[in-house]
């Protein structure tokens, strides 16, 4: 393998001169090393290549006509061989005709010179070629410090990579299991954006009645949203009682429940650092022995209700603040009663904002009408149906925001 070239000096560089006439090739190595050049002479173009083969050379002056090897073969055969480092070949020719020149342009030749040989002209040439191949090796030396930039670059994406996958698997642990109960049956849809989340989402059992849910969407995506989900999941966690937010009410005051814990997140996560880091959310409670749910909407999209008599859809709540958005706000409790079969549907925009290829969303109308065409599948086929329906309206499960569906159905107790 050939070497790499240094960076050619105009004190230093060598220049290696191609003539099978001795005086011609004694006149020019005799000009050249007076302007400071170091020269290497070749007396054909064979020994020329043999020479070119073995050490660093980069400036080439070569006649045309010569025996065996000539000028224009030996230009071609420098073209083809790849050298790591650009070779300058200028071309001596008697030859003054404009094919001659597109036939030794045609071989590789950078430059021509006709004999005889004028001092000034060679001088101010191979000063010429000097500067090219100077700009060549600063490009190269350019290139070479982004490939170690683009190296170094690689190394650490593969290494945020890594901790994105590890991240996400630790996200994934922290999502519920399907939840199947004589009184409720929980199933869910659940795709990231990206290797993690802002979505979350929970349930879980608060005495021997009631099982509390909740669905939350972080505003943006990457690592700021999943880290304040992260957060999120830990202060809603149905053990560690000492986070516990107030909420667990009894008795009849039971219902405010909702409210009382989103007003106080809406406290708790008011940022000063992002104005933009907030989340919407519904959390909500349902009584399995009357089948009442009361829930609190906060920003989040509006629950849907599917009816099991007549397999129509509905929609519960109209909206309200995000949470952290704003200060001292008042959140409302909505009510509504599942009767057995019944099925409420909490989800993020990221399902009704799914866009196809020419940008069309998915819309909140759609989901209804495969909601209803649905209503008599079990909830885990339903699952099922609605992630194919994402994947075949976006085209890939690639998605610009996170994707998550929950579905609450009530249950027949005897």
């Amino acid at each position: 393998m050939h070497k790499l070239l240094a960076q050619p000096n105009p004190a230093r560089m060598r220049i290696l001169v191609v003539d099978d006439d001795l005086s011609v090739l004694r006149i020019i190595a005799a000009m050249l090393r007076h302007w400071g050049y170091e020269v290497v002479l070749a007396h054909d173009g064979q020994e020329a290549w043999e020479i070119l083969q073995k050490e660093d050379i980069r400036l080439v002056i070569s006649d045309w006509m010569m025996p065996g090897l000539n000028g224009p073969e030996l230009c071609q055969r420098v073209r083809e061989a790849g050298f790591p480092g650009y070779i300058y070949l200028i071309l001596l020719t008697g030859r003054e005709d404009k094919l001659s020149l597109v036939e030794g342009m045609d071989a590789g030749a950078d430059d021509f010179m006709v004999k005889p040989v004028h001092r000034e002209e060679l001088r101010v040439r191979v000063r010429a070629g000097g500067r090219i191949l100077r700009l060549e090796a600063e490009l190269g030396e350019r290139n070479h410090r982004l490939n170690a930039i683009n190296q170094t670059l690689s190394e650490a994406y593969a290494t945020i990579r890594h901790d994105l996958e590890s991240a996400a698997t630790m996200q994934k642990a922290l999502l519920p299991p399907p939840l199947r109960l004589p009184g409720v049956a929980v199933e869910w849809l659940f795709q990231p954006s990206s290797f993690i989340a802002g979505d979350i989402f929970d349930y879980f059992m608060i005495d021997e009645r009631r099982l509390n849910f909740y669905q939350l969407d972080v505003a943006g995506h990457g690592v700021p949203a999943a880290l304040l989900s992260f957060t999120l999941n830990q202060v809603l966690a149905q053990g560690a009682k000492e986070k516990r937010l107030p909420g667990r009410v009894e008795g009849p005051e039971a219902e405010t429940a909702p409210t009382q814990v989103v007003s106080e997140l809406n406290r708790r996560f008011q940022s000063g650092i992002d104005p933009l880091l907030y989340f919407t959310l519904i959390y909500g409670s349902l009584d399995l022995p009357t089948g009442r749910v009361t829930l609190t909407q906060a920003g989040h999209p509006s629950p849907i209700v599917l009816r099991h008599a007549d397999q129509q859809t509905e929609l519960v709540g109209g909206g309200g603040f995000p949470v952290g958005m704003f200060p001292d706000l008042q959140y409302e409790a909505i009510t509504l009663d599942l009767a057995p079969g019944d099925r409420l549907f909490l989800y993020s925009d990221g399902v009704t904002e799914c866009a196809n290829p020419v940008g069309d969303f998915f819309t909140e109308a759609r989901l209804r009408r495969l909601l209803e065409a649905t209503a008599l599948l079990p909830a885990a086929l339903v699952i099922t149906r609605v992630g194919k329906a994402l994947r075949e309206w976006k085209g890939d499960d690639n998605h610009q925001d996170d994707v998550s569906l929950l579905i609450l159905e009530r249950g027949w107790q005897s």
